[in-house]
């Protein structure tokens, strides 16, 4: 009798079907986890890693090792969740007249972990290891040189204009001489130990009158070799904190009790033409597919919540993101039909969605916009294909349609899609005029309303959906949070831009007049990177 007293006196598990229909948005206090179960007070702190991506913060492209990097590293700037960029290692700023030069004045006080002060020679090593990597690269192809003018001053010179480059700037800043090791010097709130084993120790020196966002001596980092591991060590180990893509291809679920967040990111995902050689060579009617498309259902069918649906190719929470513009191509099905009707296609015509097969969520999702497009009157073929063969198609132009993903910068710089060679120009995309127009859209982002609506209004490409990541806990182990881009221990509060933001003749002095006169050289080639890339 009192065992099956207890045992009705606990709390039930959801079925996987029920935590699969959850539905999310980005908030600011934690979301209810899978258990209504309640914890015992934490005694520790720990977080999870792959050995094998390292801690390298230019190298590592690993989303469970990255949260370390928020307790260890600091930018100048850290992108919120509203993305807009909010000062940490930059105590003044400003930008010259012509938009081609950036003026940085670093924190005072600030050393790194074996107490040597950051300066700004430090600085402008870590940022060329990041316009060197992967990871960072394509953010800063416009960037000419990042130079220490003294200590505490960091210029940067670029050959376009920019408007807000410090978007661009949530760069993890390490110890000069260090940014190729494995686990460079930073000068955050944790320093790497290896005391009884891999861990971070608080940094007694660190800088920061704020408190850290999280307050333990000591945290211990379990290493894992796949998302299954890490999940078991949050749920039966030391690891008390995990940051994933729950849509990921080898994602795994959770069934313990957690605490939850949203984690934005600027990951979009969408539906690109074939403008040359398809039926979606007629203007009107690709750019009329974003009217047949019912993204929130698609989201909360597909993507468990955890994304954003998009209009524009804008992450919605940015100020960046026109709503009223992005209401004119919102679900409506009348819209299409019209098109549709007006359209010239052969009869019998079947379209192809190619899309790649090792990321089972992008192939439902390519289902389901086929079937909404069909049953509007256009029938679609969905064709899963293996890497190699998806590039391939996209390559030679054999298809109608397909589902691409890119991991844009913090400024949803379009320019990949538009110019010459550009990863992101597919499918006969390619334009003189909407690649300037990209220019003076970082120059200006009052020209964001004209780029937008040029991209949607020609059908170039649709945008569907920007991804976010979960970031669970558990419970009770942390307080405030409020995960920003790339940066999951983020306490807001902080400095605002316009805190840091100074006249450039106040921080150039007698010297602006003669780098104002320097001549600039043209546009230089780029390549892509990871940050935008077709994948």
């Amino acid at each position: 009798m009192l065992v099956c007293a207890l045992l009705l006196s606990g709390c039930a598990l959801i079925s996987p079907d029920q935590e699969e229909s959850s539905t999310a948005s980005v908030q600011t206090e934690p979301r209810e986890g899978t258990l209504n179960q309640t914890a015992e007070p934490p005694k520790g702190f720990g977080l999870a890693y792959v050995p094998a991506y390292g801690f390298n913060p230019y190298a590592c492209t690993c989303i469970t090792n990255r949260p370390v990097f928020s307790l260890v590293y600091e930018p100048l700037f850290v992108l919120g969740n509203t993305f807009q960029p909010e000062p940490v290692l930059c105590q003044q700023f400003a930008v010259s007249e012509d938009g081609k030069r950036c003026l940085i004045t670093l924190c005072e006080g600030v050393r790194f972990s074996d107490g040597t002060p950051l300066t700004a020679a430090d600085a402008a090593a870590s940022l060329e290891a990041a316009q060197n990597s992967d990871y960072y690269g394509s953010r800063f192809s416009k960037v000419e040189a990042f130079t220490a003018r003294d200590e505490h001053t960091l210029e940067i010179t670029l050959f376009s204009a920019y408007e807000n480059l410090p978007l661009l700037l949530d760069v993890p800043i390490v110890k000069g001489g260090t940014q190729t090791a494995e686990r460079p010097l930073g000068t955050g709130p944790y320093v790497f130990s290896e005391e009884d084993g891999l861990c971070l120790r608080r940094n007694r020196g660190w800088w920061q009158d704020n408190r850290a966002p999280v307050e333990y001596d000591r945290i211990m980092l379990t290493a894992c070799k796949d998302p299954a591991a890490v999940r078991d060590s949050f749920e039966f180990g030391s690891t008390s904190l995990v940051c994933a893509d729950l849509n990921a291809p080898n994602a795994v679920g959770y069934r313990c009790d957690y605490e939850l967040w949203e984690n934005p990111t600027t990951t979009m995902q969408y539906l690109g033409f074939n403008l040359t050689n398809s039926v979606f060579y007629q203007r009107e009617l690709r750019a009329a597919v974003t009217h047949i498309i019912n993204r929130e259902a698609l989201i909360a069918s597909v993507y468990k919540g955890f994304a954003e649906a998009a209009y524009l190719p804008c992450a919605p929470a940015s100020p960046l993101y026109d709503q009223e513009l992005a209401q004119s191509y919102a679900y409506d099905e009348e819209a299409f039909a019209k098109s549709l009707r007006s359209a010239e296609i052969a009869e019998g015509y079947v379209a192809t969605l190619i899309v790649c097969s090792a990321d089972p969520a992008r192939v439902e999702l390519a289902h389901r916009v086929a079937d909404a497009i069909s049953n509007a009157g256009l029938k679609m073929e969905v064709k899963p294909l293996d890497m190699d063969t998806y590039r391939y198609r996209l390559n030679t132009g054999q298809y109608d349609m397909f589902i691409g993903e890119a991991r844009l910068s913090g400024n949803f710089d379009l320019t990949g899609f538009f110019k010459p060679y550009g990863n992101l120009s597919v499918g006969g995309i390619r334009s003189a005029g909407m690649e300037q127009l990209c220019y003076e859209t970082l120059e200006n982002s009052g020209n964001c309303y004209d780029l937008y609506r040029g991209v949607m209004e020609n059908g170039y490409f649709c945008p569907l959906l920007f991804k976010s990541y979960a970031v669970m806990a558990n419970r009770g182990v942390i307080g405030a949070l409020q995960p920003a881009v790339d940066c999951v221990f983020h306490l807001a509060g902080g400095r605002s831009l316009a805190d840091a933001s100074v006249s450039y003749a106040e921080m150039a002095g007698t010297e602006e007049e003669n780098t104002e006169s320097t001549e600039m050289p043209g546009e230089a080639q780029t390549s892509e990177n990871t940050e935008e890339k077709e994948s």
